[in-house]
Protein backbone atom coordinates (compact mmCIF):
# COMPACT_ATOMS: atom_id res chain seq x y z
CA UNK A 1 0.00 0.00 0.00
CA UNK A 2 -2.97 11.65 1.99
CA UNK A 3 -6.99 9.64 0.93
CA UNK A 4 -8.86 12.36 -0.92
CA UNK A 5 -12.27 13.84 0.74
CA UNK A 6 -15.07 14.54 -2.16
CA UNK A 7 -16.83 17.69 -1.06
CA UNK A 8 -20.42 15.63 -1.21
CA UNK A 9 -18.92 13.57 2.02
CA UNK A 10 -18.63 16.70 3.58
CA UNK A 11 -22.88 16.36 3.73
CA UNK A 12 -22.06 13.11 6.05
CA UNK A 13 -18.65 11.85 7.77
CA UNK A 14 -17.94 7.99 7.88
CA UNK A 15 -19.16 6.78 11.14
CA UNK A 16 -17.07 4.58 13.00
CA UNK A 17 -19.75 1.72 13.64
CA UNK A 18 -22.44 0.60 11.11
CA UNK A 19 -26.12 1.88 10.54
CA UNK A 20 -27.98 -0.75 11.86
CA UNK A 21 -30.28 -3.04 9.80
CA UNK A 22 -28.59 -1.08 6.20
CA UNK A 23 -30.18 -3.42 2.85
CA UNK A 24 -26.57 -1.31 1.56
CA UNK A 25 -24.46 -2.48 3.79
CA UNK A 26 -25.83 -6.31 4.03
CA UNK A 27 -25.62 -5.98 0.74
CA UNK A 28 -22.00 -4.49 0.27
CA UNK A 29 -20.56 -7.20 2.94
CA UNK A 30 -22.18 -10.04 0.69
CA UNK A 31 -20.44 -8.98 -1.89
CA UNK A 32 -17.10 -8.30 -0.57
CA UNK A 33 -17.94 -11.92 0.94
CA UNK A 34 -17.32 -14.06 -2.30
CA UNK A 35 -13.77 -13.15 -1.97
CA UNK A 36 -13.60 -10.88 -5.27
CA UNK A 37 -14.02 -7.12 -6.28
CA UNK A 38 -15.76 -8.12 -9.15
CA UNK A 39 -19.82 -7.81 -7.64
CA UNK A 40 -18.63 -4.27 -6.49
CA UNK A 41 -17.40 -3.17 -9.47
CA UNK A 42 -20.48 -4.94 -11.04
CA UNK A 43 -22.01 -1.74 -8.72
CA UNK A 44 -20.77 1.36 -10.52
CA UNK A 45 -23.37 3.38 -11.86
CA UNK A 46 -20.89 5.56 -13.39
CA UNK A 47 -21.23 4.61 -17.48
CA UNK A 48 -21.67 1.38 -18.95
CA UNK A 49 -18.37 -0.28 -19.09
CA UNK A 50 -17.60 -3.74 -20.32
CA UNK A 51 -16.48 -6.14 -17.76
CA UNK A 52 -13.42 -6.75 -19.69
CA UNK A 53 -12.12 -3.49 -19.84
CA UNK A 54 -12.77 -3.37 -15.77
CA UNK A 55 -11.16 -6.00 -15.31
CA UNK A 56 -7.97 -4.49 -17.22
CA UNK A 57 -8.35 -1.38 -14.41
CA UNK A 58 -8.80 -2.57 -11.24
CA UNK A 59 -6.83 -6.35 -10.36
CA UNK A 60 -8.97 -8.42 -8.96
CA UNK A 61 -6.84 -10.05 -6.64
CA UNK A 62 -7.98 -12.34 -3.95
CA UNK A 63 -9.78 -11.37 -0.83
CA UNK A 64 -8.77 -13.36 1.88
CA UNK A 65 -11.10 -11.78 4.57
CA UNK A 66 -12.26 -7.92 4.53
CA UNK A 67 -13.52 -5.08 7.57
CA UNK A 68 -15.88 -2.22 7.00
CA UNK A 69 -14.45 0.35 9.00
CA UNK A 70 -16.41 3.04 8.14
CA UNK A 71 -20.31 3.42 6.91
CA UNK A 72 -22.71 6.08 6.57
CA UNK A 73 -25.93 6.95 4.59
CA UNK A 74 -29.24 8.94 4.40
CA UNK A 75 -32.35 8.17 1.89
CA UNK A 76 -30.23 9.63 -1.23
CA UNK A 77 -26.65 8.43 -0.67
CA UNK A 78 -24.61 6.19 1.46
CA UNK A 79 -20.49 5.96 1.91
CA UNK A 80 -17.94 3.40 2.79
CA UNK A 81 -14.97 2.71 3.95
CA UNK A 82 -13.08 -0.43 3.36
CA UNK A 83 -10.18 -2.33 4.59
CA UNK A 84 -9.36 -5.41 2.52
CA UNK A 85 -6.94 -8.17 3.37
CA UNK A 86 -5.89 -9.86 0.27
CA UNK A 87 -4.57 -13.52 -0.14
CA UNK A 88 -1.35 -12.23 -1.11
CA UNK A 89 -0.29 -10.72 2.59
CA UNK A 90 -1.16 -7.04 1.44
CA UNK A 91 -3.72 -4.97 2.46
CA UNK A 92 -5.49 -1.96 1.06
CA UNK A 93 -8.36 0.64 1.53
CA UNK A 94 -11.03 1.94 -0.36
CA UNK A 95 -13.98 4.42 -0.10
CA UNK A 96 -17.04 3.96 -1.75
CA UNK A 97 -19.95 6.15 -2.32
CA UNK A 98 -23.04 6.04 -3.94
CA UNK A 99 -26.94 5.39 -4.02
CA UNK A 100 -28.27 3.25 -1.38
CA UNK A 101 -30.32 -0.04 -1.25
CA UNK A 102 -30.04 -3.82 -1.90
CA UNK A 103 -29.20 -2.96 -5.19
CA UNK A 104 -27.19 -0.18 -4.08
CA UNK A 105 -25.16 1.64 -6.89
CA UNK A 106 -21.70 2.94 -6.44
CA UNK A 107 -20.91 6.30 -8.30
CA UNK A 108 -17.50 6.59 -6.43
CA UNK A 109 -14.52 4.18 -5.88
CA UNK A 110 -11.39 5.53 -5.02
CA UNK A 111 -8.62 2.82 -3.97
CA UNK A 112 -6.18 4.66 -0.98
CA UNK A 113 -3.31 2.09 -2.15
CA UNK A 114 -2.91 3.79 -5.34
CA UNK A 115 -4.67 6.98 -5.68
CA UNK A 116 -6.89 5.60 -8.68
CA UNK A 117 -10.94 7.01 -8.58
CA UNK A 118 -12.95 5.44 -10.62
CA UNK A 119 -14.83 8.01 -12.15
CA UNK A 120 -11.71 10.07 -12.98
CA UNK A 121 -9.67 6.84 -15.46
CA UNK A 122 -14.29 7.07 -16.81
CA UNK A 123 -13.90 10.42 -17.90
CA UNK A 124 -10.42 9.81 -19.45
CA UNK A 125 -12.49 7.15 -21.56
CA UNK A 126 -12.20 7.55 -25.05
CA UNK A 127 -8.75 8.79 -24.79
CA UNK A 128 -7.64 5.79 -24.32
CA UNK A 129 -9.06 4.60 -28.12
CA UNK A 130 -6.03 6.91 -29.82
CA UNK A 131 -2.95 8.79 -29.51
CA UNK A 132 -1.45 9.05 -26.03
CA UNK A 133 -4.04 7.37 -24.12
CA UNK A 134 -3.95 3.91 -26.41
CA UNK A 135 -0.14 4.02 -26.81
CA UNK A 136 0.28 4.14 -22.51
CA UNK A 137 -2.76 1.38 -22.36
CA UNK A 138 -0.80 -0.66 -24.87
CA UNK A 139 2.51 -0.38 -23.52
CA UNK A 140 1.44 -1.00 -19.77
CA UNK A 141 -0.12 -4.35 -20.34
CA UNK A 142 2.73 -5.39 -23.04
CA UNK A 143 5.93 -4.32 -21.10
CA UNK A 144 4.60 -2.39 -17.64
CA UNK A 145 8.23 -2.29 -16.74
CA UNK A 146 9.00 0.17 -20.33
CA UNK A 147 11.15 3.30 -19.40
CA UNK A 148 8.94 5.27 -22.11
CA UNK A 149 5.91 4.58 -19.15
CA UNK A 150 7.12 7.48 -17.49
CA UNK A 151 6.57 9.91 -20.27
CA UNK A 152 3.56 8.33 -21.26
CA UNK A 153 2.34 8.79 -17.93
CA UNK A 154 2.99 12.54 -17.20
CA UNK A 155 0.08 13.96 -17.73
CA UNK A 156 -2.92 13.70 -16.73
CA UNK A 157 -2.49 11.59 -13.35
CA UNK A 158 -4.94 9.39 -13.26
CA UNK A 159 -2.72 7.56 -15.89
CA UNK A 160 0.23 7.57 -13.24
CA UNK A 161 -2.47 6.09 -10.60
CA UNK A 162 -3.66 3.39 -12.87
CA UNK A 163 0.33 2.32 -13.78
CA UNK A 164 0.97 2.45 -10.10
CA UNK A 165 -1.97 -0.11 -9.60
CA UNK A 166 -1.20 -2.24 -12.40
CA UNK A 167 1.96 -2.97 -11.04
CA UNK A 168 1.31 -3.64 -7.00
CA UNK A 169 2.70 -5.95 -6.03
CA UNK A 170 4.79 -6.36 -9.50
CA UNK A 171 8.47 -6.15 -10.33
CA UNK A 172 7.13 -2.98 -12.01
CA UNK A 173 6.11 -1.40 -8.77
CA UNK A 174 9.45 0.24 -8.24
CA UNK A 175 9.20 2.63 -11.45
CA UNK A 176 5.81 3.28 -11.27
CA UNK A 177 5.85 4.75 -8.17
CA UNK A 178 8.85 6.95 -8.67
CA UNK A 179 6.96 8.31 -11.58
CA UNK A 180 3.86 9.91 -9.00
CA UNK A 181 3.71 13.49 -9.17
CA UNK A 182 2.65 15.18 -6.23
CA UNK A 183 -0.80 15.16 -5.42
CA UNK A 184 -3.62 16.48 -2.88
CA UNK A 185 -5.20 13.06 -2.72
CA UNK A 186 -4.24 10.72 -0.06
CA UNK A 187 -2.25 7.90 -0.73
CA UNK A 188 -0.57 5.41 0.59
CA UNK A 189 2.26 5.15 -1.49
CA UNK A 190 2.97 8.89 -0.51
CA UNK A 191 4.19 7.40 3.04
CA UNK A 192 7.22 5.87 1.05
CA UNK A 193 7.82 8.74 -0.49
CA UNK A 194 7.54 10.94 3.13
CA UNK A 195 9.66 8.71 4.62
CA UNK A 196 12.43 9.37 2.31
CA UNK A 197 11.94 13.31 2.03
CA UNK A 198 11.94 15.00 5.43
CA UNK A 199 10.36 14.55 8.93
CA UNK A 200 7.38 17.66 7.84
CA UNK A 201 6.48 15.75 5.03
CA UNK A 202 6.34 12.76 6.44
CA UNK A 203 4.21 13.72 9.69
CA UNK A 204 1.62 16.08 7.08
CA UNK A 205 0.96 12.77 5.06
CA UNK A 206 0.65 10.02 8.19
CA UNK A 207 -1.82 13.20 9.52
CA UNK A 208 -3.67 13.34 6.51
CA UNK A 209 -3.86 9.45 6.21
CA UNK A 210 -5.31 9.38 9.53
CA UNK A 211 -7.78 11.89 8.81
CA UNK A 212 -8.67 9.89 5.82
CA UNK A 213 -8.87 6.25 7.15
CA UNK A 214 -8.97 6.98 10.90
CA UNK A 215 -7.18 5.47 13.89
CA UNK A 216 -6.38 1.83 11.89
CA UNK A 217 -4.21 -0.15 13.82
CA UNK A 218 -3.64 -1.60 9.62
CA UNK A 219 -2.43 1.53 8.55
CA UNK A 220 0.11 2.30 11.84
CA UNK A 221 1.29 -1.21 11.00
CA UNK A 222 1.95 -0.18 7.11
CA UNK A 223 3.43 2.93 8.27
CA UNK A 224 5.81 0.50 10.75
CA UNK A 225 6.53 -1.35 8.27
CA UNK A 226 7.54 1.18 5.64
CA UNK A 227 9.78 2.87 8.36
CA UNK A 228 11.56 -0.53 9.53
CA UNK A 229 12.38 -0.54 5.39
CA UNK A 230 13.84 2.87 5.15
CA UNK A 231 15.39 3.23 8.40
CA UNK A 232 13.05 5.55 9.37
CA UNK A 233 12.11 4.27 12.90
CA UNK A 234 12.97 7.80 15.08
CA UNK A 235 10.48 9.03 13.30
CA UNK A 236 7.74 7.06 14.01
CA UNK A 237 8.61 4.98 17.08
CA UNK A 238 6.89 6.83 19.44
CA UNK A 239 4.15 7.04 17.81
CA UNK A 240 3.52 3.58 17.37
CA UNK A 241 4.05 2.70 20.91
CA UNK A 242 1.00 4.86 21.22
CA UNK A 243 -0.65 3.58 18.87
CA UNK A 244 -0.37 0.22 19.88
CA UNK A 245 -1.63 0.63 23.47
CA UNK A 246 -4.64 2.08 21.46
CA UNK A 247 -5.12 -1.43 20.11
CA UNK A 248 -3.32 -3.30 22.36
CA UNK A 249 -5.12 -6.97 21.00
CA UNK A 250 -2.81 -5.87 17.33
CA UNK A 251 -0.38 -8.56 17.58
CA UNK A 252 1.30 -7.37 14.22
CA UNK A 253 1.39 -3.85 15.28
CA UNK A 254 3.02 -4.73 18.57
CA UNK A 255 5.53 -6.60 16.74
CA UNK A 256 6.53 -3.95 13.91
CA UNK A 257 6.51 -1.32 17.24
CA UNK A 258 8.99 -3.47 19.08
CA UNK A 259 10.99 -3.58 16.45
CA UNK A 260 11.08 -0.53 15.36
CA UNK A 261 11.73 0.46 18.93
CA UNK A 262 14.80 -2.09 18.91
CA UNK A 263 15.88 -0.64 16.00
CA UNK A 264 16.52 2.68 17.37
CA UNK A 265 19.25 3.68 19.92
CA UNK A 266 18.83 1.80 23.30
CA UNK A 267 16.17 4.57 25.71
CA UNK A 268 13.95 3.57 28.58
CA UNK A 269 12.63 0.04 28.67
CA UNK A 270 8.48 1.50 30.38
CA UNK A 271 7.88 0.44 26.76
CA UNK A 272 8.74 -3.05 27.45
CA UNK A 273 7.27 -3.44 30.65
CA UNK A 274 4.03 -2.88 28.83
CA UNK A 275 4.75 -5.51 26.49
CA UNK A 276 5.61 -7.59 28.67
CA UNK A 277 2.22 -7.20 30.67
CA UNK A 278 0.23 -7.56 27.68
CA UNK A 279 1.91 -9.99 25.76
CA UNK A 280 3.66 -12.18 28.46
CA UNK A 281 7.21 -11.89 28.99
CA UNK A 282 8.12 -15.42 26.80
CA UNK A 283 6.40 -14.41 24.50
CA UNK A 284 9.06 -11.01 24.30
CA UNK A 285 11.64 -12.28 25.09
CA UNK A 286 11.43 -14.47 21.90
CA UNK A 287 10.67 -11.70 20.10
CA UNK A 288 13.70 -9.86 21.47
CA UNK A 289 16.23 -12.78 20.68
CA UNK A 290 14.87 -13.15 17.53
CA UNK A 291 15.26 -9.86 16.05
CA UNK A 292 18.70 -9.17 17.67
CA UNK A 293 19.61 -12.97 15.84
CA UNK A 294 17.86 -11.34 12.59
CA UNK A 295 20.23 -8.66 12.86
CA UNK A 296 23.31 -10.59 13.62
CA UNK A 297 24.18 -8.23 16.39
CA UNK A 298 24.08 -9.08 20.28
CA UNK A 299 21.51 -7.70 22.45
CA UNK A 300 22.13 -4.63 24.32
CA UNK A 301 23.10 -4.94 27.96
CA UNK A 302 20.23 -2.90 28.84
CA UNK A 303 17.67 -5.33 27.07
CA UNK A 304 19.07 -8.40 27.82
CA UNK A 305 17.22 -8.77 31.20
CA UNK A 306 14.00 -9.42 29.28
CA UNK A 307 15.22 -12.06 27.34
CA UNK A 308 15.21 -14.09 29.53
CA UNK A 309 11.82 -16.18 29.62
CA UNK A 310 9.71 -15.27 32.68
CA UNK A 311 12.28 -13.78 34.61
CA UNK A 312 11.24 -10.09 35.11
Amino acid sequence: MVFRFWATLLLFCLASSAVAGSATLQALRADLGSGSLKPVLARQALVSIPDKLLARWVQDIPIEQFAITGFNQNRARFAARVRLHFVDGRVGFLRLEGEPGPDYRLTGWYDYSSGLELSELIAYGDQFNHGQGKAFLTMLHKRPDAPELATLAADPPVLQALWLAQCSGKPCEEQALAAQAVTDKPALWQLEKALDADLEDYRKISQTLRGALGDDPYLWWLEGQQALLQQRCEWVQADLARAWQRHTEHRLLADVALQCYLAIEPGGTEFLDQLSAALGADTLSAAIRNYYQQQGTPVPTLYQPWTVPGDY
